[in-house]
């Protein structure tokens, strides 16, 4: 049997049909033999393994990771503890994971069409094909993503491995060795030297950005998983960005449920003792929406709401919490709510007492009819209208979604950087927040033909569909208009609705799009770092050289100015672990 097995770094998406990747002969983390990786304490690395089969099925294929010693100090050790919870979100003592890619195909006739995510100027590389997405653990379901796999011939199987590098102190810096082996049922058919570099600094527990990412209550899919919200927060803390959407966030001030939610605020929920280790340990989110999507929850009354917001805000107040509330006052408005909008805001900005100051919220542009109501601007584009405003007023200013060339897209067909990208952007431009419609659109949303039917995420890419005028016309500018993968970090680790797709796995299951938000959240605290040691405008150039157009000076009906290359984003990044490196001075606690 015929296999030839090379690695590459996290910024790459390889199809299972691209058997002359570029990158088979060498990239930032493989120079033909050895898988060479760098990073910081507190940090999380990762890399692929790509196994390209021959002319023969291999029936069952397998991929482990060794520790990593360091070279002169066998004590120093980055490994997993002896036994770990089957729970894959618990992380405590799970520093090294594999994954298995799954694919998802998209026809060349049902490839993403512009509109919303992106401009016809700034397509996006990867329009059709066998595309990797999500991330299967390794123990799940045999066949179904979980070891061994089962490759058919001619094709590319990935595996994606995970690195937490942990925060102590006691991690000497240095050089570190270990080993990747792929198997063939019983015969080891490759086995791959692992070489890291670890830097004498840590990244912050603290996130120096905002992300958050809306997920709908997804409790039918775990009947048996009372605690499964909690599997899905703990994923995301241990990607950096938080979860919005939970019944705290969608109901009237409650204070019983904002008491059992406070450890998720105060940070004690994220310990070792509630199945947690990794970034951010006994740290606590850092945004929180009163209402979502225009929910309606502070009344209708001009009295009942100016109460309602007084309690919203001496909690928060009191509590002293250093994140970011605001009340989600309307999704997307058209002019037609503009009237309304500033008759709410004159309600809860003329309230007599605390309320005055909640912050209101809405996904647009700047709108000049409607500026003396915002305080959050959540733009889809920024435009310069937008920045010059923020810039004068001070007003937050901040994005979702994605958008080429202004920002990257999420799409299951853009490059695995335009996740990372957008950090960077954030830190080149100064903006704070970024904000994903939606990680868990299992089910078709309401204005699409299948409103509210259950998806499979597994084996059809379309994930969003709009009728915009005549469903008849189905796809095209009057007809449905849709977006892969639109809407989709997490996938189901249960499928009660397609059984034949049901991992296992009593949990969320991770994907590329959701690790590469993850590098860029961790990118932007290297900058962060960079610049608290001194190196701000050093820091400033690098962002510059990355990302040298974007947001408001980005021009209409150009490409995007990023490489689509995981190796340059590699060499940005090291460019900034020197910066960080070459001064001795530890900022990270502040």
């Amino acid at each position: 049997m015929e296999l030839s097995v090379w690695a590459v770094n996290d910024g790459e998406k390889v199809l299972k049909e691209d058997l002359a990747n570029p990158n088979k002969t060498g990239n930032s983390v493989w120079d033909g033999r050895t898988i060479r990786l760098f990073g910081a304490r507190n940090e999380t690395i990762a890399f692929q393994v790509i196994v390209e089969n021959g002319d023969e099925e291999a029936s069952s294929l397998s991929v482990e990771m060794s520790g990593l010693v360091h070279a002169e100090h066998e004590e120093s050790r980055i490994e997993n503890d002896a036994a770990l919870d089957p729970d894959p979100t618990n992380y405590v003592g799970r520093r090294i994971e594999v994954f298995t890619q799954h694919y998802l195909y998209v026809s060349p006739d049902l490839g993403t069409a512009p509109q919303w995510f992106y401009a016809e100027s700034a397509p996006p590389l990867h329009r059709s094909g066998w595309i990797p997405d999500g991330l299967i653990p390794a123990n799940a379901r045999p066949r179904l993503g979980g070891q061994p796999v089962r490759v058919s011939a001619r094709s590319n199987q990935g595996f994606w491995i995970d690195i937490y590098i942990p925060r102590e102190e006691a991690l000497k810096p240095g050089m570190y060795s270990g080993s990747v082996t792929v198997r063939c049922g019983d015969a080891v058919v490759a086995k791959l030297p692992v070489s890291l570099q670890l830097y004498d600094f840590a990244l912050p527990d603290e996130n120096h950005s905002v992300t958050f990412v809306y997920a709908s209550d997804v409790s039918d899919y775990y009947p048996d998983t009372p605690d499964i919200r909690d599997r899905f927060r703990r994923m995301a803390h241990r990607h950096r960005f938080d979860l919005v959407g939970s019944d705290v966030h969608m109901k009237p001030f409650d204070a019983e449920l904002l008491a059992r939610y406070a450890p998720y605020l105060d940070g004690s929920f994220f310990s070792k003792e509630n199945g947690y280790e990794g970034p951010g340990e006994q740290v606590g989110e850092g945004v929180f929406p009163i209402g979502m999507y225009g929910a309606s929850v502070l009344g209708r009354e001009q009295e009942a709401m100016q109460r309602e917001v007084d309690k919203w805000v001496r909690y928060f107040e009191e509590l002293n919490w250093p994140g970011v509330y605001f009340n989600y006052l309307i999704d997307e408005p058209l002019p037609a709510k503009y009237e309304w909008i500033r008759e709410q805001a004159g309600i809860i900005h003329g309230s007599p007492g605390a309320g005055n100051r909640l912050p209101l919220f809405t996904t647009r542009r700047y709108t000049p009819e409607i500026e003396d109501a915002i305080d959050i601007w959540c733009a889809h584009k920024i435009d310069p209208e937008s920045m010059a405003r923020s810039q004068e007023t001070g007003e937050k200013l901040w994005f979702y979604n994605g958008y080429r060339p202004y920002h990257g897209s999420l799409i299951l067909e853009a490059e695995a950087v335009d996740m990372r990208v957008n950090s960077w952007l954030r830190y080149r431009y100064r903006i704070e927040g970024y904000f994903v419609w939606h990680g868990t659109h299992w089910r078709h949303n309401h204005q699409g033909p299948r409103g509210r039917w259950h998806q499979n995420v597994y084996s059809y890419a379309v994930t969003f569909m709009y009728v915009a005028k005549d469903e008849a016309a189905y796809y095209g500018e009057d007809g449905v208009h849709f977006g892969n993968g639109d809407g989709i970090l997490f996938y189901p680790g249960r499928e009660p609705f397609f059984r034949e797709q049901d991992r296992g796995i009593d949990g969320p299951i991770s994907s590329i799009r959701m690790k590469n938000l993850r590098r860029g959240i961790q990118d932007y605290e290297y900058l962060w770092l960079a610049a608290q040691r001194g190196h701000q405008a050093a820091a400033d150039a690098i962002a510059r050289e990355a990302v040298p157009i974007g947001m408001h000076e980005t021009v209409a009906g150009g490409q995007a100015s990023w490489s689509s290359c995981g190796s340059k984003w590699d060499d940005y990044r090291r460019q900034a672990a020197e910066l960080i490196a070459s001064s001795a001075i530890d900022v990270t606690a502040n």
